[in-house]
Order: C-alpha cells, then structure tokens, then sequence
C-alpha cells in the first residue's frame, strides 16, 4: 500500500510538472512566462548571394540550405539567413531569454533588432545566446546569419560526408530567473552501481547575473522513466555573490535494487533539477537522463556492462535523410535508432561527429550502445591544397594550426559536456581516420591533447582515436579502433574494435550478404578474437557524400528503405527469415501506408514515413518500376518538395523493386488527406492527423511553398561563394596514398607501397609463389593512370596492373615497362572506372610506392 501510494503521488506530480511543461512550453501561447518552449516553426530564410531571387520567404525547422537534397556530391556554400519575429510579453521584464539551437552547420552569428547576441563555430554541437540585453517591449526580430563556407581553421576540414548550411536541428526559447542554470551545466553520476543499490551524485552549475547575493536551493527528483514514480529526492542549499557561478554537489540517498541499463534491458531513470529561491520559487529546471550500469573495457572479454561481457556489434550512421537532408526530425532520428536495433544490432558509431539529442535519447531507450564521435576527421584521396573538404585532415598553413586546433578542442569539450549523462555512449572517439595527413606527428599530438581532454571533463568513459589503423594512431587512448584493412591488426593484450568494415556500395535492394570486406577470412573461420571490443558495418544508411560513388553503402537506402543485407542481418542476429522478394508483375494499383497515422506535436519533432508500393489486381507488392505522385490533397503538411513529391525510376528520386519511400511533416494541426497515383494504375489515399498545434486554415495558414527537385550544380551558377569545388587549377590527388591495401603476403608491409614516400617499400616472402598487392580506394573512380615503382628494379616478367569495380571481375590495363625496369605506367581506355587496383608480380619482386591518377580533378 505505501509503495502504490508513493506512486500515486510520483504520478500526480508527473501529472502537474506536466502541465505545467505544456502550458509555459507552447510556442503559440501568447505569453509564455517561464521555461523552455520549441521555436521551430514559422521563420523566414534567404540565401544572401542570390540577387535574383526576391526577398524572404517562409520556412520551418528544422532546415538546411539544401531542401530538397537527394544525394547530391555538390550543394550550395555561402551565407544563408533565419528571422522570426519575437514579441516580449510584459512578464519577461526581469527575466533572462535565451535562443537555445540544436546545431547550426558551420558558423552562426545570432542576432537581435541588428546587434550582435552571439557567435559559435562548429557544426554538429548545441550552442545558447543571451538574447536578454538586446530585447524590448513589444515586437523584436531574432536573425541567425549561418555560413557553411570551407574554414581551414574549423574542424572538420575534410570528411567524406556533405556539408550543408542550415539551422538543421531545433531550436527553442528559454525563459528564467537571472539566477539560472546554464545550457548543459548539470553532471548526472552514478559513482556505485549493484544491483543491491545505486549512488547518485548531481553537479549542478547555478549562475548568478544579478547585483546581489542570492541563497538558493538546488532540487532533485528521480523518477523510474516506465512507470512515472518517483524513486529519489534531493536538494542542496547555496550562496552566490553577485555575478557569481557556482558549482553544487548533491549525492542521493542510495537506490535500492535500481533497475540496470543495459543494451537487452534499457531500463532508463529521469532527472528533474529546479532551481528555488528562499521563498521556494522555481527560478529555472532542467531535465537529465539517468541509466544505473557499469563500464569496463578489458583486453580479453570485451566490453563489460554490469560486470557481463557485451559483444558490440553494428553500424556506422551518417545523420542525414532522403529529401530533408541533415534537417531531420526527432522521430526520424528515433526511426534510425530502431531501424538498427531490430537488424539485431545493439551498437551505434556516430560518424564522425557528434548527433542530435533526440538521437542519444533514442538509443538511451532502445538500448543501442553509442560511440560519440568528435570532429577531428580526415579521408583518404585527399589533395595537399588547403581550400574544401577533400584536404589535408591537419592544416598544412602553420598560420592556420593554432586556430585549427582550439577549434577541435571547444568542439570535443561541447560534445562531452552535452552527452555525458546518457548511459548509451560506452565510448568516446576524438577522430576519424585522422593519419590522412602529411603532418603526422602534430596530428598525433592533437589526439592526445583531445583524448586528455575527454579524460578530463568525463573519466567514467574509455576514449580511443577512430579510425586509427595507420600511423600508431590506433596506441592511443584506451583502445584501439581500427577502419577497413585495420581488422587484420592483431592487438593481443589491448582492446581493439574493428570501427568500419564492409563497404560494399549498392542500390536497393542490393544483395542478401553481409559485406564482411577485410573481416570476410576471420569470418569464414568461425574467428573472435578475446581482444576485440566488437564490429561496426560501414554503414548503416545510405548518405550523402562529397564523392559521387560514396554514399551507397548502406545496409538501408538513404529513403529508409531496408536492403537486402538488412535483412541477412536480422535473420542471423534475431533468427526472423528474410521475407520473400517481390518479383516482376503486371502492376494494378499502387498502395499507400505509414508507419503511423498521428503526428503530434506538430513543430518539426514529429513526423511520418510513408511508403507506397506497386502491386497487381491481387495486391501483392510487384518488383515493376513506374513513375508515382504522392500529393496533399486536403489539410496541413508538406514533403522535403512541397506538397508533392514524384518518385521516378532512374532519377535521385527514385522508385525501386516497387518500393518508395518519404519523410512527410506538418507544422499545423487538421486531417491531411495524401494521395498516390500512376498513370494507367488504381491509386490509394491515406489520412495522417496532426496534433497540438496551431489550427490548419486553407488560405490562411501559411502555406507550404513548392520545391521542385533540381540537383545541384556550382557550374550553373556566377556565384564565388555559391560553389562546393574541384580545384579550377586542375589539381590532381594521387587516390593510392594511405588507402587500404591487402597483399598475398607481407600484410604488415603492405601500406608501405602506399603511404607516399619512395624509399619504403612493400616485399613479398619468399615462399611466396604469385605474389600482389591490391589498393581498396574506398570509392569508384574514373581513373587516368596507374604508376608502380618497383623496391630497386625488377627482373624477370613485368608486373602487370588489374582494376575492378566489385574486387571479384578484374579488367587488365595495358602497361609499360622503363627499360632500366624500376616504373611501370598503365594508362586507362577513357571512361575506365574502379575502385580496385591489384598489381600482380614476379616472385621476389616488390613495389617501393603506387600512384593511381584520376581522369578529372575529382
């Protein structure tokens, strides 16, 4: 009986908490008095360097520079602007206003009524202006001025990723007492977890901005996330001087037999911190997760969680969708979550920068294990020039290393600061692949100052550098985490994970395999090595991708479609056989569904997945490609095009295997009406409710604007600073230097024909009979050339050169021998694409350095 009332009471305080969330929360209310409320809808947006087009026009957030976007390798660069109008009720006097953005990509310079309220550098972390001393009574305008420009001093400079502008994650108000709490200032630690009891221990940051000296309390209240009860309360009394911040520590009574975290069961806890004056005022509140586990790594049984070893097993993921681009909802970023989770996985990396909230709070509750992920990024093919995202990962300008560096440690500092409560991230990552690189020895440097810093700010996490196999990159930190080739280090006594293996680029529905790449020899023999952390797939989502061949590689499409190999996985993982395949048919209709038929609350949290299928007279879903129109008929919401979308075969916007898919969101409640239809064939209809928002008025709601669908193209426009660029100066990277190699033998010699300097070199042994070494560029190429420099000179039959799209049909490329037989030079029949090069040779002979030449700057 006192259990259950104690849950009563835990509910009823849900209950008012609850309502009184909602009621200061609602960005449509009049006058908000306190808290925290969305501010996503209703803004207006302007590209600057567009002289043709007129004036501001109206759009939503989240939102990136490119919408609609649908994998293109180039995107717009440049200034894009944000407004919205702020009217200051009365009861703000006094109060402190505060814009709170998710992530704006890459630079962002706030504004109020034209001055200056903030500036922050970095794309992928939250950031928080003060927008109290520059507001007025009445009508104010907030501008968000973003620059998603290449910056050699801000990290990342290179990454195979895209790099749209935008306000692409949420933004909200946040309205409080000049005695606060800052963005981010509450450490949730558990410093003794059984399964006996639970420690808890809060560190709160209070801020006092006022002119006097304030007594306040800080209060606590655990709740169990499941059934709302409340299972711990605390609080702690302080004094701050005027002006004054002011760290304060509470530790909780014990918990008794808490409820563990772990990856099968997510048990998760929610904490509500409020800041009280003496009169027992709330003057702000914060909200925290809490999961009771423990973490260990070890170098013979893994990662242990709660003393048990956990395999950790699963997928790369890239933050952007199909049409919407980086601007993805909360529930889209919970649908990857899950998408991954009922593959069977129970791991996520974050690739390779830090992802949203809604993201961690998804595999908090999903049970995904996390590797958060700095900025600190490099990519193979890069080019020595220092000028877009395809360079050096470490600056090559002295001038620019000091400001390049800072950038990566404030970036890093704001990704532990803001994620370290969730109980999903096991590990951190301060890089990826950052040995691309000409200036090794700083870039080592750099790792170690970040991983020192991580230690620093969060000593409960182990820390690694990603992507590490080149180098000794892979010593540092607390484990090793080893990319593609990498899989083949042996690291007895040190925890090793193998952080990307697989890439295998395709378009649905692609092949009912796993991809294993360099792992598929362990694999076959049944191998697990006792030091191995775990394996994640490159990668989970198609994505976008500054190369034009490199962003298939999902095991799911970029339209959130599941591939075959989705599904290989979830029958070997989660024993549920794969369905059967549609095959081709005599289409009859197409048919509409979503994954649910209510968004609420409709402002850019929520949204739904609608796929529509082709089928015959019977209803079964045929494999035919016909051209579909999916159209708002009736009611509020829109797609990334407008209020239509046409998915044709062949195109970005493409129908495959009779199967399409799109992301449709509202910022205005009322009954939408979707429609599909193609031509000659017996459409479907589907009806999805939006909830707690303003109502939906035909011709009086703003309207959703049409955005047709045109890929982007720098060479279009007159425009310097509206150009993602190839060098005009006709620059070439050498695509060989520091990518993955494989040999017949001498596997630990292999890089040494790749890693750009001539006087290293790569030998097979001598039992070796019919020796190669073979180049993984990670990406398809149009190649120009392929140049091998023999370890001195060769004797006996010339070396000859192979390329292969798929590593298993391999095309000979005629080559040519100096007669003094230390160069080979094959040139490629125009039009010769690859992603492969193997050398085959002689016994005994051996390549001092590679270098495979593209057919264009790219």
């Amino acid at each position: 009986m006192r259990k259950m009332m104690a849950c009563m009471l835990g509910a009823a305080l849900c209950f008012s908490m609850a309502g009184a969330e909602t009621g200061v929360s609602s960005a449509e209310k009049a006058s908000p008095l306190f808290g925290r409320m969305i501010w996503n809808r209703g803004w207006e947006f302007r590209l600057e360097d567009e002289p043709g087009k007129s004036g501001w026009q109206t759009v939503h957030l989240p939102h990136t520079f490119s919408l609609p976007y649908f994998m293109s390798d180039s995107f717009y660069t440049g200034f894009g602007s944000y407004r919205k109008k702020l009217v200051m009720p009365e009861e703000w006097q006094g109060k402190k206003v505060f814009l709170d953005c998710g992530a704006a990509f890459q630079v962002a310079e706030v504004k109020v009524n034209g001055k200056t309220a903030g500036r922050h550098e970095g794309g992928y972390t939250a950031f928080r202006s003060d927008l109290t001393p520059f507001l007025k009574p009445g009508e104010n305008w907030v501008e968000v001025r973003v620059d998603n420009r290449w910056s050699p001093r801000i990290a990342p400079r290179a990454g195979e990723h895209t790099f749209s502008g935008g306000l692409y994650r949420n933004v909200h108000l946040h309205v409080c007492s000049p005695v606060y709490l800052p963005a981010h200032g509450v450490w949730v630690q558990t410093p003794e977890v059984t399964a006996a009891r639970g420690k808890v221990r809060i560190l709160t940051e209070v801020k006092n901005d006022t002119g006097t000296v304030r007594k306040v309390t800080v209060r606590h209240t655990v709740r169990d996330e499941q059934s709302g009860c409340v299972v711990l309360r605390g609080e702690k009394g302080a004094e701050l001087g005027a002006g004054e911040d002011s760290r304060v520590q509470a530790d909780l009574p014990p918990l008794a037999s808490p409820r563990l975290w772990s990856p099968a069961a997510p048990n998760m806890y929610r904490v509500t911190t409020e800041l009280l004056d003496e009169k027992g005022k709330v003057l702000d509140r914060a909200e925290n997760p809490l999961g009771f586990r423990t973490l260990e790594l070890t170098a013979d049984q893994g990662m242990l969680i709660n003393g048990k070893p956990v395999y950790l097993q699963g997928a790369n993921v890239h933050q952007d969708h199909a049409g919407w681009g980086d601007a993805v909802t909360d529930a889209g970023a919970r649908r990857d979550v899950r998408l991954m989770k009922n593959a069977g996985f129970n791991f996520i990396r974050g690739s390779h920068y830090p992802h949203s909230q809604a993201f961690l709070d998804a595999c908090d509750r999903e049970g995904m294990c996390m590797l958060n992920e700095g900025i600190f990024w490099g990519m193979g093919g890069f080019k020595e020039h220092d000028r877009y995202w395809n360079c050096d990962a470490y600056p090559a300008e002295k001038k620019d290393r000091i400001a390049f560096e800072e950038s990566c440690m404030r970036q890093v500092r704001e990704m532990v600061l803001q994620f370290r409560n969730h109980p999903s991230i096991v590990i951190w990552s301060i890089s990826n692949e950052p040995f691309f690189t000409r200036h090794a020895p700083e870039a080592r440097a750099l790792c170690n100052r970040l991983i020192t810093l991580v230690k620093e700010l969060d000593p409960t996490r182990p820390v690694c550098a990603g992507g590490g196999q080149r180098g000794n990159f892979d010593k540092l930190g607390d484990m090793a985490a080893l990319n593609g080739d990498g899989s083949h280090v042996k690291t007895p006594g040190r925890p090793s994970m193998v952080t990307e293996y697989g890439s295998v680029s395709c378009r649905r529905p692609g092949a009912y395999a796993p991809g294993w790449g360099d792992m598929k020899k362990d694999k076959e023999a049944g191998i697990r090595y006792p030091w191995r952390v775990g394996e994640a797939v490159w990668c989970g989502f198609d994505h976008g991708s500054i190369w034009p061949s490199g962003g298939r590689m999902g095991i799911v499409d970029y339209f959130r479609i599941p591939k075959r190999a989705w599904y290989w996985y979830r029958n070997a993982l989660r024993n549920i056989p794969p369905p059967e395949w549609p095959v081709e048919g005599t289409p009859a209709q197409v048919k509409l569904s979503a994954d649910k038929k209510v968004i609420s609350p409709a402002d850019g949290t929520d949204d739904v997945h609608v796929t529509v299928k082709v089928a015959d007279a019977a209803g079964r879903q045929i494999s035919n490609a016909v051209p579909v129109t999916l159209t708002v008929v009736s009611g509020p919401g829109e797609f990334p095009t407008g209020k239509s979308i046409t998915f044709t075969p062949g195109t970005d916007i493409d129908l495959i295997d009779g199967c399409a898919a799109i992301e449709f969101r509202s910022y205005y409640a009322g009954k939408t009406v979707i429609r599909a239809s193609s031509p000659g064939l017996k459409g479907d209809s589907l009806q999805i409710v939006c909830r707690n928002a303003p109502a939906y008025v035909a011709g009086r709601s703003a309207e959703t604007r049409e955005r047709p669908y045109k890929r982007f193209s720098a060479k279009e426009r007159d425009i310097q600073l509206a150009r993602y660029g190839r060098p005009e100066s006709g620059e070439k990277a050498n695509l060989a230097v520091l990518r993955p190699c494989s040999a017949s033998s001498g596997f630990q010699e292999t890089m040494k024909a790749s890693d750009g300097d001539d006087v290293s070199a790569w030998h097979p042994s001598v039992e070796d009979k019919a020796p190669w070494w073979q180049l993984d560029m990670e990406f398809e190429f149009r190649l120009d050339r392929v140049e091998v420099k023999a370890a001195g000179s060769w004797k006996g039959p010339a070396p000859s050169v192979q390329v292969s799209r798929d590593g298993n049909s391999w095309k000979d490329i005629k080559a040519v021998l100096r007669k003094d037989g230390t160069e080979l030079t094959a040139m490629c029949p125009e039009g010769t694409g690859a992603r492969y090069v193997r050398i085959r040779l002689s016994p005994g002979q051996g390549i001092a350095e590679v270098a495979v030449w593209p057919a264009d700057a790219s």
